[in-house]
């Protein structure tokens, strides 16, 4: 029996749209369980994260620092070279406007007669 082309058309329609619905409906129905499994990495990670903070921040509160060394006759006698740089006036005002007596033509404009 020989199918005619118009019910072919029809079942090939409805089974596009049939992957369609199901594609929908497993991208719908897996984003409700991505958000959970995303906010519990995120969680791990800031856990992580605070974990190494804390960390770090013990080190830092059990430094101890020898401040002798200041006292010291070689320390004492180091002196600063350093030259001071004197304050320069920092520039105009509106960088893009035009200069004082400078006359503006605008590009392209021949004005020559």
């Amino acid at each position: 029996m020989k199918q005619q082309p118009h019910s072919r058309k029809t079942l090939i329609v409805a089974i596009v749209a049939i992957i369609i619905l199901a594609l929908v409906y497993f991208y719908f129905s897996g984003g409700a369980a991505t958000p959970d499994a995303s906010s519990t990495l995120q969680t791990q990670s800031a856990n992580v994260v605070g974990t190494r903070v804390l960390s770090l921040l013990n080190q830092i509160k059990s430094l101890r620092i020898d401040t002798s060394i200041f006292k010291d006759q070689a320390y004492q006698t180091l002196v600063d070279y350093a030259v001071e740089i004197p304050e320069l006036p920092v520039g105009r005002p509106n960088p893009f406007a035009p200069l004082p007596g400078v006359p503006t033509t605008p590009a392209g404009v021949n004005t020559a007669r």
